[in-house]
């Protein structure tokens, strides 16, 4: 049975913030022998401890912590059924007594026995017989070290819960992939953007909104210093912005505004470099201004790159500063890239930094490899390759791809090929192809439908079945935008290759999907009385040959031009 003592008294200690809780401790006294689990009590009553329980041995000890967990054991190591040892050795295989302070008492003092005594788990060890001085010391110290452990363990679970819900605050300022997603279709473009903190917080920021009359606007933001104070700057630049809403149209205006505004409120030595452009989507016309950030680069369609003045003053310096329109184009098939500083800090080979020129070779040599529109991907790739592990700053990488304007192809293009991913592109693509046809509308009718079951079926993977459902619940375009989302599907494109002679336009259709039995649907020329299913019916009605290849990712289509 289970022993307990009371009393008062004056326990000695080191760290008055956890006197309280050294005073109210529970201590469980193990030892077979009466006398020594009285005179073990005595000492701690007279101390000050008054929650003190007993066990007659190891098994009772055991059955007490499995049901009570103290905040400490004095433990006997020479005791029948168990010893202290086992008792040790199970408390240690725990993980809910793995950090239990257990102070051993024993009468041998050898070193074989103290190291033996500490292999099996022991915290600390105090000789019998027992000196009462010895005994509290030892037994504060280490209800002390266990205390303020535990203290700082709340302390940091709280300020990692803090800090993960600041994170969501500071990432639900980035647009969101839905606003993403929106924002291409409105501009018939294709925005990447990648943000990474160096710290649990950071000082970075982007946003881009649509202004009206085909055009949008784009910032990137970077907050000079980082962590906590970085983050809750780029809070307040984020909610001053806000404040000059109808001034979004002309960057120098806007930027003027937002540092008269900013200055008295950044601390001394705080500061945040921007730019900040208007892009109209339709002509290509290009305002810009900047404020102190990284130039930012635009890749032609023949892989030239040049550098966007943003040199000014950073936000936040002086009250009185100004800022200047600056005009570029961005023209059909062109990327706009804004990037942070840290991009141009990466490493040589040699161990330099990259700086502006190396970094601008960089992003030519990444351009090469792939679709510009998964550049900012390739990109970073290669620079996480360079720079292993954190990073020494914030990180933000964003770029507007505008779309080809196929319709300025010159009419005589005898060969090509367009690579796409939605819909609104795949019309484009269409309209293009069926103009240098003598069919047009037949021909841009047969090829939507292909296009169509290649963007849905071959690079989304929406099955056959799924389609209809969705078609009968109206949730079709709400899951196409979904899918597009999601990594496994996101960077699955078209490809349509063309060859045209004075014979015939020849045109192959392939995407990246599983394929599917299209014999069922190739042979049967009656159509289909389902709600979809019929398009490879149509398609093939649109032109003088159609074939599938391999699993059916793959169609060829012929339209006879003389006849």
């Amino acid at each position: 049975m289970a022993e307990t003592g009371s009393g008062s008294g004056f326990i000695p200690g080191r760290v008055a913030e956890v006197a309280e809780e050294v005073r109210a401790a529970n201590i469980l006294v193990v030892d077979d022998m009466p006398l020594m689990r009285t005179m073990i009590g005595s000492c701690l009553t007279k101390g000050g401890f008054s929650n003190i329980s007993y066990a007659a041995d190891g098994a009772e000890a055991l059955a007490i912590i499995d049901q009570s967990m103290p905040d400490l054991v004095v433990l006997d190591l020479n005791m029948p059924k168990v010893s202290g040892y086992e008792v040790c050795r199970t408390l240690r295989s725990k993980p809910e007594t793995v950090d239990l302070p257990i102070l051993v008492q024993s009468a041998s003092e050898t070193a074989q026995e103290r190291v033996q005594v500490f292999a099996s788990g022991a915290t600390d060890f105090v000789s019998k017989p027992i000196n009462q001085p010895e005994l509290l010391a030892r037994v504060c110290m280490h209800l002390e070290n266990k205390f303020l452990i535990h203290s700082l363990s709340d302390f940091q679970s709280r300020i990692q819960a803090e800090l993960k819900m600041a994170r969501e605050m500071q990432h639900s300022l980035l647009p969101d992939q839905k606003a993403v997603m929106s924002l291409e279709e409105f501009c018939g473009g294709t925005i990447e953007a990648f943000y990474k903190a160096s710290f649990e917080l950071g000082g970075d920021l982007w946003g881009c909104w649509p202004l009206g009359d085909d055009r949008v606007g784009l910032f990137v933001l970077d907050i000079a210093g980082h962590g906590v104070g970085a983050a809750l700057n780029t809070f307040r630049v984020h909610a001053t912005m806000a404040r000059f809403e109808i001034f979004r149209d002309d960057p120098a205006d806007f930027l003027t505004l937002l540092n008269t505004a900013l200055q008295p409120a950044f601390p001394l030595g705080q500061f945040a470099t921007m730019f900040y452009a208007v892009l109209n989507f339709k002509s290509g016309e290009l305002i810009y201004a900047g404020a102190g950030a990284p130039r930012p680069i635009i890749l032609s369609t023949d892989g030239d790159v040049r550098l966007l003045d943003s040199v000014g003053t950073p936000l936040g310096i002086i009250k009185s500063a100004e800022y200047e329109n600056k005009y570029d184009r961005l023209d059909e098939g062109e990327s706009l890239f804004c990037y942070s500083d840290v991009l141009t800090e990466a490493p040589e080979p040699d161990g330099k930094f990259l700086g502006e020129e190396g970094f601008v070779r960089f992003v030519s040599e990444c351009e090469l490899e792939g679709a510009r529109v998964t550049l900012v991907e390739r990109l970073l790739d290669q620079f996480y390759m360079r720079v292993p592990g954190a990073l020494p700053d914030d990180l933000t990488a964003v770029a507007i791809h505008r779309a080809p304007d196929f319709a300025a192809l010159s009419p005589d293009a005898r060969e090509g090929r367009f690579i796409f991913q939605s819909r609104r592109e795949a019309k484009k693509v269409a309209s293009r192809l069926a103009a240098a046809s003598t069919e047009p509308i037949g021909v841009a009718v047969g090829l939507m439908e292909l296009f169509v079951n290649a963007i849905e079926h071959g690079c989304l993977g929406i099955g056959h079945d799924e389609k209809g459902k969705l078609l009968e619940t109206g949730g079709m375009n709400a899951e196409i935008l979904r899918r597009r989302a999601l990594p496994e599907y996101a960077d699955n494109y078209v490809c349509v290759d063309f060859k045209r002679d004075d014979a015939a336009l020849r045109i192959a259709v392939k995407d990246p999907g599983r394929g599917f039995k299209y014999q069922a649907f190739v042979d049967d020329d009656a159509g289909h009385d389902k709600k979809h299913g019929r398009g490879i019916t149509m398609a093939k009605g649109c032109f003088d040959e159609m074939t599938y290849h391999g699993c059916g990712n793959e169609v060829h289509v012929v339209h006879k031009i003389n006849g």
